[in-house]
């Protein structure tokens, strides 16, 4: 197993950003040709009573699970909705949009934000925003787990693309005992984030809470093999590498610094077109 593990992470302290709004980086943006095509990801804790103010993006897609609440979004392309538990808002960034939200109940929302970046031919994709609802996804309830996949791993032949960039979301719960196989795919980065619990990795170590766990790119499908003692719950993210340069700044990911100023200048003096958002 450790010839797999690429290294082990653990997930940031809590920040303060403003008055009901709090997270955590679980991957910090850093080093992009060692979590390529990962940005980052932070896990979101917000109030009821609390917004995301519009703000943009480009060059990028996010990828949004809820875990618990409501979120409801809005964007200046005409998108609105609520995404709810187990549920995953796909926002593609491409050449501009700004968006907002908040919590759609009186309850608080608990969600991981990934930022996923997009090749040079895909950065300037249309906008957009599609949700993902429970009931789509591919789930499995066997040997003790609970396995949903969402994203690239849950489309049918006659199912839309839910993102640019290829990327599956699997959302693994085992009860205590339980076991489950999850695949590591042929050249993907993929890493997983223990949310709670503690995992065991084959017949290796075990890992628990706020671990971030990196796998090294296989060069074919390989078996993941997990189990827990007690009540675990973690995340996999798995995506195709991107081979280019990568520069992040703010909400924008771009390929140099250049085209950074762009978007920064694209931005202030067009406000990237649109007019309606949360």
């Amino acid at each position: 197993m450790d010839d797999i593990i690429d290294r082990v992470g653990h997930v940031g302290p809590i920040q303060e950003l403003a008055p009901g709004v709090r997270n955590r980086f679980v991957v910090a943006p850093g080093e992009f040709r060692s979590q390529s095509p990962f940005v980052l990801l932070v896990e979101d804790f917000i109030q009821a009573g609390t917004d995301f103010l519009p703000h943009p993006h480009k060059g990028l897609e996010t990828i949004t699970f809820v875990l618990s609440g409501a979120l409801k979004h809005g964007d200046n392309v005409g998108n609105r909705g609520v995404v709810g538990p187990d549920e995953v808002q796909w926002m593609t960034a491409g050449k501009g949009i700004v968006h907002g939200g908040q919590p759609a109940s009186g309850e608080p929302v608990h969600a991981l934000q990934l930022w996923v970046a997009l090749p040079s031919l895909l950065r300037n994709s249309p906008p957009g925003t599609r949700e993902q609802r429970r009931a789509t996804a591919l789930a499995d309830t066997s040997n003790g787990s609970t396995a949903r996949i969402y994203g690239a791993g849950s489309r049918g032949n006659d199912e839309p693309e839910w993102s640019c960039w290829p990327m599956t979301l699997i959302d693994v719960q085992l009860e205590s005992g339980g076991h489950r196989t999850i695949p590591l795919r042929a050249n993907e980065r993929s890493f997983l984030y223990v949310l709670n619990g503690t995992v065991l990795l084959g017949k290796g170590n075990s890992y628990e809470a706020g671990s971030v766990i990196w796998f090294t790119p296989q060069a074919r499908d390989t078996p993941l093999d997990l189990s827990a003692r007690g009540s675990t719950r973690l995340v996999q993210y798995t995506s195709p590498v991107i081979d280019e340069p990568i520069v992040a700044r703010g909400p924008f990911v771009m390929g140099s610094e250049a085209e950074i100023r762009s978007a920064f200048h694209e931005f202030q003096t067009t406000g990237f077109g649109g007019t309606s958002h949360s």
